[in-house]
This record gives C-alpha cells, structure tokens and sequence, in this order.
C-alpha cells in the first residue's frame, strides 16, 4: 500500500494536491488532476490514514458506545442502530462493554479521548459513584473542548444530553397494569442499586401502588443482577419472603425471562398462578 507521497509521484502531481483530492479538501482542483490522483490511488491500493487526518481537525471519525454489557438484546439492538446510523459517514464505531465496573468504564472513556474520538454514546444506566463521576467529566469536559459530542441513553448524574425514555413513568405503567388486572400484593425484582435506572424504576413501582392505594412492603421488593440468573435467583427469594403475592414486576426483561425459567421448574404456573412483567421489550419478550 503506497503513501501520499506514492500516490502524487505517480499522478504528476505535487504531494499537497494529492492530499487535497483524497482528504475530500473543497480547495479547488481540476476535474482531470482529480481523476488522475484518485486512479492512482486506486491502483496502489492507497487507504487515508483516518486518525492522522483526524488530528489535523482535532477529532476522529469514532464513535464510541459504552454499554454494560453487548451480550444483552437491549445493548446489542442499540449497537446496531448506531452502526446503521453510522453507515456512510465514514465513522467507525467502537463497542465497550463496562461490566458495571468503574475501572473499566473510566479506562474506555481515557482510552477515547486518548483518540480523540468524536462522538461517545453512554447506553447504560450512569453508576452511582462519585469519584468514576469526577474522574469521567474531566475527561468529557476535555472531549467536548475539542468538539466532541457526548450523548446518554440513560439516566446519568452528568449534564450532557440525554436522549431516552421515562423509567418511572413506563415502570409505574406496569405496575398500574397490574393492579388493574386484579393483582392486589405485587412483588418486584429491582436491579442494582448503583444504578440511576434501577432507582427511577423502583420509584416507579412504588409510585404506581401508592396510586392505586396499594401497601409498599420492603419484603416484596428483591434487589438482584440485570440479568436472567438475577431474575431466576430474584423470583426464588421473593416467594420466600412473600409468598403471597400474586403478581411480580421485573426491572428488565432478562430478569423477567429468568423468572418465567425458574418458575417453570418450580411448577408455578404462569399466568395461572403467578403474572411475570418485564421492562424493555427486547425480541425475546414477545
């Protein structure tokens, strides 16, 4: 593969003309010195290095999404819209996935700016800690000087746009769901604490029972992982601790798909006995 230098030596033109055709300049060239460059380009097999040209304009064509995890069906359908999206521009996208660990996530963000990336995509729920949150805004507060734009999916203690859905307002919708079909004592499988999201959907749930004149008992109310074991584990514990209840809200799909398993293996019959409602509606819900 040739450089610039390759590419103008073999179109009789001078290095900064050549650079000018393949960076896509508006500086004006002939249409034949530009047929004659890119011909050339083409046959040596020439590809513009993306993060030199990048710095030249102070960020790169990369846009980062950091998700908790690209395994879950939520994440990986966002993934893919963004790479739809992205499709065209000449933008590369780069996928993160955090663990909901602090450390990793500061690591990616470090590892971005580093890049200078020009877009990072936050699609996971912000963690509750307070030094990953001062570390993470200087290194956007650094990002953004140099005109990178940063967007959250989810709900966040940081100030940059957010672009998302109401988590109290669609949990309190379940749940209100739920009361109406008849369920009076209704449990509720809550995802980590240290997540944003998992507070606004508690507060949800418990919003929607004080509507409709229903007792907020913390024995129904389990915190578990995000995930299906969580919801498998979540469901066990909460019919020991209240074996009355009738019906049981998920904070997320994947915990209620591993209610509905666990369930199964204990013989309790869905809708029978039990209602099984998750949050998200990811493909697997349907």
């Amino acid at each position: 593969m040739g450089s610039v230098v390759d590419v103008a030596r073999l179109a009789g033109v001078s290095a900064a003309t050549a650079s000018r055709v393949l960076s896509g300049s508006s500086h004006a060239v002939s249409q034949a010195t530009r047929e004659r460059v890119l011909a050339a380009a083409e046959s040596l097999d020439f590809v513009p290095n993306a993060l030199a040209r990048g710095l030249l304009k102070s960020r790169v064509p990369i846009v980062g999404v950091i998700v908790h995890d690209v395994t879950d069906p939520y994440f990986s359908e966002i993934v893919r819209g963004v790479e739809d999206a992205a499709e065209g521009s000449g933008f590369l996208v780069i996928t993160c996935s955090s663990d909901r660990v602090s450390e990793r996530e500061e690591s990616y963000v470090r590892l971005l700016r580093g890049m200078r990336a020009a877009i990072v995509i936050f699609a996971g729920s912000g963690i509750r800690d307070s030094a990953l949150e001062t570390t993470v805004d200087r290194h956007l507060d650094a990002m953004q000087r140099y005109g990178a734009a940063v967007v959250n999916l989810s709900p966040s203690s940081r100030g940059t746009p957010f672009v998302g859905f109401d988590n109290v307002e669609g949990m309190t919708a379940i749940v209100q769901s739920l009361a109406r079909m008849g369920h009076r004592r209704i449990g509720y499988l809550s995802g980590p604490d240290r997540l944003y999201v998992c507070g606004e959907r508690e507060r949800g749930y418990r919003q929607a029972l004080a509507a409709e004149g229903l007792e907020v008992k913390s024995s129904r109310i389990v915190s578990t992982s995000f995930d299906g074991p969580g919801g498998a584990d979540g469901v066990e514990r909460l019919l020991a601790e209240a074996p009355d209840v009738t019906a049981v809200a998920c904070a997320n799909d994947l915990q209620a798909l591993g209610a509905l398993e666990r369930l199964a293996q204990l013989g309790i019959s869905v809708p029978n006995e039990l209602s099984v409602a998750g949050f998200d509606d990811i493909p697997a819900a349907a």
